[in-house]
């Protein structure tokens, strides 16, 4: 009787362990993900030394936001430009290294002496852009309601010292900036744009005119209006809203057919359709072009694209809407909302040299001939090949194919087990919840 023993090993111990080829191990150990990584700054070129990157209020959300205060500069915001999400990208940084007399070292130089680099993931950089002081101290001029009040709070004259303490408790890190002369000359001389003024002493004291800031920012889109508003808000806030609507033509048929028949009786055999007469005088056309052409010898350029049509609205209405625009988009971006809404209710009543009743009278005709245009398309539209009916049976259709696709969804999400259980024939079985009724 033979018994089964125990496998030899002589066999592997004489294979030969299988190794990594060196190739394929990595020469550069990468090192882990940052959790605070660095960020690409672009900074003006004239920033002085005492300049700094600080976190203040931000005058819309009433966030923490980064700012740059230089004392000779003024005041700057960070704008972010980054790729879009939808097509991810990331930067290699390395600097470029120079060699001690200042000349760029050669390629037979050592390679240890390389700068190293740095990967971002995200290709993103902020930049630094000037910010009107105006803005930053907005928040302590009106500040947010703490009370759901029908009046407003009264406004009271205060010193510029106060205001600024105000944006201290709020933005620790311009406490030191407050104390610098050239600061404080810049941010009390905007605030003498927008205030009302009383001299008390030797000081001079400050409460908020919301007339002059309207005429302040209408001042501001009147510059960015004569810049010229990008393409994207031209086309879609201003183009977009002067759009009149496009109104049916409802076409009779017997018109039609009248002066068809005069020509049948005129020419009686010769029958031809619109799109054989104006294939006819194409060729004709192309025909006398190209004889000429051979005789003369003449070319005729070609007519450059038309720019964009001209907007069919009465003289002034679309340079109002360009205005308005830009006021409302600079109030998005740097007014608190509440301040935005008292000087939107301002706006029709302004004393300012600027009339906006044109356009509202503009825009509301504009928005009954939409209406009307809507009615009569609801009411009349008698050119749909498809009833309701057929309508109603594809959507039925259409939600019985959804439902089946959860469905199968579903059951592909099942495990076996599951699906074996449904299986089984509960007929005459208690239920679990009879289990723990009273008794």
């Amino acid at each position: 009787m033979k018994t089964r023993g125990r496998p030899s090993t002589k066999s592997a111990k004489a294979a030969p362990e299988l190794k990594a080829p060196e190739s394929a191990a990595a020469k550069v150990q990468l090192s882990t993900e940052s959790t605070n990584p660095p960020h690409l700054f672009v900074l003006p070129k004239d920033l002085s030394q005492d300049a700094r990157i600080v976190t203040l209020e931000n005058p819309r959300y009433f966030s923490d936001d980064r700012y740059v205060i230089c004392p000779e500069g003024g005041f700057y915001e960070f704008t972010k430009v980054a790729a879009p999400r939808t097509t991810p990208r990331s930067w290699l940084l390395s600097a470029k290294k120079e060699s001690e007399d200042g000349k760029e070292p050669g390629a037979d130089d050592d390679k240890s002496a390389e700068s190293e680099g740095y990967v971002m993931r995200t290709a993103s950089l902020l930049v630094a852009t000037p910010i009107d002081p105006l803005f930053m101290v907005l928040s302590a001029l009106s500040p947010l309601p703490t009370t759901k009040s029908s009046e407003p709070a009264k406004k009271l004259f205060l010193s510029g010292y106060d205001y600024f303490e105000k944006m201290s408790k709020v933005s620790p890190h311009f406490a030191r900036f407050s104390r610098i002369e050239s600061i404080r000359q810049l941010l009390e001389s905007r605030m003498a744009a927008v205030c009302d003024t009383v001299e008390a002493g030797d000081e001079t004291m400050y409460r908020l005119n919301e007339e002059k800031l309207l005429g302040e920012l209408l001042k501001k889109s009147k510059k960015m209006v004569e810049k010229g508003l990008p393409a994207s808000m031209e086309e879609k806030l201003v183009r977009k809203s002067l759009d009149p609507p496009m109104l049916g033509i409802k076409r009779d048929d017997s018109s039609l057919s009248e002066p068809a028949k005069e020509d049948d009786a005129a020419t009686p055999d010769t029958q031809t359709t619109v799109s054989d007469t104006a294939a006819s005088s194409f060729s004709e056309a192309s025909t006398a072009a190209t004889s000429f052409s051979e005789d003369s010898q003449v070319t005729i350029p070609l007519d450059k694209p038309a720019g964009p049509s001209p907007i069919d609205a009465p003289d002034g209405v679309a340079e109002l809407l360009r205005l308005r625009t830009a006021l409302f988009f600079i109030c998005s971006a740097y007014l608190a909302p509440h301040i935005t809404e008292s000087l939107k209710k301002l706006l029709p009543t302004s004393t300012s040299n600027v009339d906006f009743a044109p356009l509202d009278t503009h825009l509301a005709h504009l928005a009954k001939l939409r209406q009307d245009a809507l009615a009569s398309r609801s009411l009349g539209d008698f050119s749909r090949k498809r009833s309701m009916a057929a309508e109603d049976g594809e959507t039925r259709a259409e939600k019985k194919r959804k439902e089946d696709e959860d469905e199968k969804r579903k059951k592909a999400n099942q495990s076996r087990g599951v699906q074996a259980l449904k299986k089984v024939n509960v007929s005459g079985m208690k239920k679990m919840s009879d289990f723990f009724k009273k008794k």
